[in-house]
């Protein structure tokens, strides 16, 4: 028997002489096939971008108290919230080109190691100038720059990964549960944070306290965001590149460049569809999400505390934003498993137009009806939290899923990766302005706006989505007319998968 570091056991398999009797296998048993190392590297790749991409809610706020005492530096925020979603458009766009190229798991690989620095180089941040204590925020906004283009690249590869290593039939629902891993992530943001507030205290705890570190709470919650990249370097490394799984094709057959495919007519529509589907959804999801404090300090109509700290944790939920944070994880989070499980029975197509529906109902009734609500704090924060089931059950899952299927494989990962930074854009465009928004005019109006995001994403939804449940991917039909069935599973018809493997030492 021979060991690898990732979990992978190997035995020799040597023919016997018994009677006529002999084994019929010779080769290398592999206790975890490729292809399902791959789905879950893929899973726990999404899991970290989504925890890097979201943490900044919840740190931001305790930052602001140490660096600006209170909620007195907005533009340095929406600035470092910002600069990570600029990075992920560039890391979407080099990431999905680099995948077509070089092959999926090396793209994959660099993708992570530059999280892992970015979510560490972003923990020590410190003012440039010491007499500008606001200056942090440009120290972080650099580390999360380079944060950015890493978690931005993980997700085109992890969604043409998961498509590609799942069957026609059950495509869908394979990479929405990767996709999953993001509602898992949002919530563990609010979880990580309590434990650290509530364990290690705020900065305005430790700092009437007289403790050392003040901002040491702040700092764990963005240096476990490197935590999922170090737990897979192990798994990622010991992936052979000598092996040819669907997951990592190479671009050697005439591929097109990025802006040769974005030229070719017959994409337009897809790409209309899946990027301007994207675009106009991370807009409401990433400008609610990131300063969801911010959306929910007016909304519960909370003022900044004594010397003007802003709460994170309190006894009352009206002042507990962790608490706050977590009942909207989990209303949303569920709304992953219900698109897992129609996924393939409903299609993609019909589960992003009736979230955009809702989303636009429940958006439109957020800002008319908020003076009403607000009367209720319970039932506010409830409707609120559909707004997030609807996203997840709805546009949220499908526009991963989406381009991985539409577009044929030699330029899959690339429009994947522009579609994804097309829906960045639109996060940027919603960060930009809503912390500012909510400011001058109130989260009625930016709630009707969200509103109107939507009912546009339906008409797109409706004429330049194309429902492919059950079907081959864009450019595969004639391989899975060939094969009368996909051969993308492993073969576990002997109990084992039998896979030829080179010398291992």
């Amino acid at each position: 028997v021979r060991v690898c570091v990732c979990p992978r056991i190997y035995v020799n398999l040597v023919p016997y002489a018994h009677g006529t009797h002999s084994s019929p296998f010779i080769g290398t048993v592999d206790t975890m096939s490729q292809t399902r190392r791959d789905w879950y590297i893929a899973a726990v790749s999404n899991l970290s971008t989504a925890y890097n991409l979201v943490n900044i809610n919840l740190a931001h706020v305790d930052m602001e108290n140490q660096f600006c005492g209170g909620d007195k530096c907005g533009t340095s925020v929406t600035a470092a919230s910002t600069a990570c979603l600029a990075g992920a458009i560039i890391g979407q766009l080099t990431f999905g080109y680099v995948g077509d190229c070089l092959g999926r798991r090396p793209a994959l690989r660099l993708t992570m190691i530059m999280s892992v620095v970015g979510a560490l180089i972003s923990a020590f941040a410190v003012p440039l100038q010491a007499d500008q204590p606001t200056s942090a925020f440009t120290f972080l906004s650099i580390a999360r720059l380079i944060l950015g283009i890493g978690v931005g690249g993980v997700y085109p590869l992890a969604a043409t990964v998961a498509a590609e290593s799942s069957d026609d039939s059950k495509r869908g629902s394979s990479v929405a549960l990767v996709f999953s891993m993001q509602g898992v992530a949002t919530l563990l943001v609010p979880l990580v944070g309590m434990l650290f507030f509530y364990g290690l205290g705020t900065y305005k705890h430790r700092l009437h306290a007289e403790l050392s570190l003040p901002g040491i709470s702040w700092r764990l919650i963005l240096a476990i965001g490197a935590l999922p990249g170090i737990i897979l370097m192990p798994f990622q490394m010991c992936q052979s590149n000598s092996e040819e799984p669907t997951a990592s094709p190479r671009n050697s057959d005439g591929g097109l460049t990025l802006l040769q495919a974005l030229k070719e007519r017959t994409y337009w529509r897809n790409i209309l569809g899946c990027a301007g589907g994207w675009f106009l959804f991370d807009i409401t999801f990433y400008g609610n999400t990131l300063f969801a404090p911010t959306v929910l300090h007016d909304v519960f109509g909370v003022s900044e505390g004594r010397k003007g700290f802003s709460p994170v944790i309190a006894n009352s939920i009206k002042y507990n934003l962790c608490w706050q944070l977590t009942i909207l994880a989990l209303i949303g989070l569920p709304g992953y498993y219900v698109s897992v499980w129609l996924m393939d029975k409903a299609g993609p197509k019909n589960i992003q137009l009736q979230g955009f529906v809702m989303m636009a109902l429940l958006y439109a009734g957020l800002g008319m009806f908020m003076t009403t609500l607000e009367q209720s704090p319970e039932l506010l924060l409830a409707i609120y939290g559909l707004t997030y089931f609807f996203s997840n059950f709805g546009p949220n899952s499908t526009t991963f899923l989406l381009p991985a299927e539409s577009f044929p494989k030699q330029v899959r990962s690339s429009l994947n990766g522009f579609c994804a930074a097309s829906g960045k854009l639109g996060a940027t465009l919603g960060s930009s302005v809503f912390k500012a928004l909510v400011k001058a005019v109130g989260a009625p109006v930016v709630f009707l706006l969200c509103a109107a995001c939507a009912a546009v994403g339906v008409v797109i939804t409706i004429f330049c989505i194309d429902d492919r449940r059950g079907q081959a991917m864009e450019g595969e039909e004639h391989l899975a007319a060939s094969n009368g069935a996909s051969t993308r599973e492993p073969n576990f018809s002997h109990g084992v998968s039998i896979q030829p493997q080179g010398d291992h030492a």
